[in-house]
């Protein structure tokens, strides 16, 4: 595993993986556990009878949103413009609170934003990085 490798290259101590399906995401987390979950270019999953698989599907919304704290927040980023269109859909479906919103984060890129490598990769080749703050106001 990859990023097992890269945690012991680094000898990061604040760092733990865990391998599981994410739909047993409860059963991992205890209600309102988490703070903040990153989901970063995640399958695209294209095909219309796939929708239900995508990780920012309203099934899975309601997932995140038994393990987020109130307040809790979701950083999403991928090159996939149809997966982020989809996805602000079933923002608003779920009645989340959606913010700094983008199509391009390297236009006006903050100095919080951590690089992946697939959004290096993708950068590199000319392709915008769509990107939003989604936040689960109640619980």
């Amino acid at each position: 595993m990859a990023a097992a490798r890269k945690v012991r290259e680094k000898n990061l101590s604040n760092v733990r993986l865990i391998v599981f399906d994410i739909n047993n995401i409860t059963e991992i987390f205890t209600e309102h556990e988490v703070d903040r979950l990153y989901i970063n270019f995640c399958d695209p999953w294209p095909k219309k009878r796939h929708a239900k698989r995508r990780l920012t599907h309203v099934r899975f919304l309601e997932m995140y949103r038994k393990i987020l704290k109130v307040g809790g927040e979701i950083y999403f980023k991928t090159d996939n413009r149809g997966l982020f269109d989809f996805s602000l859909e079933q923002f608003a479906e779920a009645r989340l609170e959606v913010r700094d919103v983008t199509n391009n984060l390297h236009e006006n890129e903050p100095p919080e934003n951590i690089r992946t490598e697939y959004e290096n990769k993708f950068s590199e080749q000319g392709v915008p990085i769509n990107f939003c703050v989604v936040k689960f106001a109640n619980g």
